[in-house]
């Protein structure tokens, strides 16, 4: 079974879908689209992406995509441990004036560099594993944040280890594919919805329901809805599986209150931090 993911070999998202799933083969894509694109085809039979950093939040990206699903969902879930490090061809910094990476972790070290590197020029690159080949290429000015496998596998030296900010730096990524994934007891839905007007106590309504009913949100977001200024759509992940009777009340309930309402799935939770 094939499963796409933000490539090259050695990103993080590659090293957290070896170890979740280490029966799926790797297939590295260049993009967030390109990994959906291959899945709705049948290139690939599951999907391996990011959605949200303790550090910097949601992906947003993957988020607007998320909108654009029509027979594939959410299977499942895994929390990573994100650390990173910084390598070059030599293993010193004296010579860098140009530092790369995929842009979620160059955010994700903003401090460090500012507080260490203020001279260097931040530049993005399509992921961590493409910015150390990069690094390997141009020479002792260029540097890269990446995990210690990728810069390890591309020849490059340690230049300094853990320049994360946020030393508890997590990324949460989700796995896609066609198949629903039946109710375990221990599940957690994803939706998210818009509202046909504006007002007062719209998103309260909403709120509301999952409080009554003493169902645990354990996420909430909101994005534009690239209309008009002031419109948004609310992405919202809580307790439960849509097949369960209380949640196929609730789901119904929201359709009241909302103008169009996303369901990506429903899928087990994460127990555990990988």
């Amino acid at each position: 079974m094939k499963c796409g993911y933000l490539g090259p070999e050695g990103s993080y998202s590659y090293l957290a879908l070896k170890e979740a799933y280490p029966e799926l083969k790797p297939v590295p894509t260049t993009s967030f689209i390109e990994i959906l694109e291959k899945l709705e085809s049948g290139e690939v039979d599951f999907g391996f992406l990011p959605v949200e950093n303790s550090t910097e939040g949601a992906v947003t990206v993957v988020m607007d995509s998320l909108l654009d699903l029509k027979d594939i969902v959410i299977q499942g879930e895994v929390v990573y441990s994100i650390k990173h490090h910084l390598f070059n061809t030599t293993g010193k910094m004296e010579e860098v004036k140009i530092i790369s990476s995929h842009p979620q972790a160059l955010e994700q070290c903003r401090g460090f560099f500012r507080r260490k590197y203020p001279h260097v020029n931040l530049i993005y690159a399509e992921s961590t594993s493409a910015a150390c080949c990069q690094a390997k290429e141009k020479g002792s000015e260029y540097a890269a944040v990446a995990s210690m496998w990728a810069g390890e596998k591309n020849g490059l030296k340690v230049a300094c280890q853990d320049i994360q900010d946020n030393r508890f730096n997590q990324t949460r990524f989700v796995k896609l594919g066609k198949i629903r994934k039946k109710p375990t007891g221990k599940d957690k839905t994803s939706i998210a919805f818009s509202f046909p007007y504006d007002e007062p106590g719209s998103l309260h309504k909403i709120l509301k329901v999952f409080s009554d009913n003493h169902i645990n949100l354990s996420r909430i977001e909101s994005r534009p809805a690239k209309q008009e200024l002031g419109q948004y759509i609310f992405f919202i992940d809580f307790n439960g599986h849509k097949e369960e009777p209380l949640i196929e009340e609730i789901l119904k309930e929201l359709e009241r209150y909302t103008r169009k309402l996303y369901l990506f799935g429903s899928y087990p939770r994460s127990e555990k931090t990988l």
